[in-house]
């Protein structure tokens, strides 16, 4: 990600990116530990169904998307950068989110 940081102190882009930094690398710490999402975790996550890995130029996932909170519902959803990808425990964690991985 790259951010021409042109406004004024404080950047509210920069403090956003900052946070999902922050969170992404949390969620990577726990599953370096083996702490994998719980139910509960996943529960408010996106599903994408039919999706496939997709490597151009970073690895992201492209699927039909529900219960995104900016894509509409079934609509074709490309993620962010994955970073964790687990199909038999049915997740991903993009730079974004956690999505619950559908049928494929």
């Amino acid at each position: 990600m790259f951010i021409l940081n042109r406004e004024p102190s404080p950047s509210p882009r920069l403090a956003t990116a900052a946070r999902k930094y922050r969170a992404l690398a949390d969620d990577l710490d726990a599953i370096a530990r083996g702490q994998h999402p719980t139910a509960d975790r996943l529960r408010d996550a996106p599903t994408l169904s039919r999706w496939r890995i997709v490597i151009t130029p970073v690895p992201h996932l492209l699927g039909v998307v529900s219960g995104h909170p900016e894509i509409a519902e079934g609509h074709v959803c490309r993620t962010s950068a994955v970073f964790v990808f687990d199909s038999e425990k049915g997740y991903a964690r993009t730079y974004s989110r956690f999505y619950r991985l559908g049928p494929r």
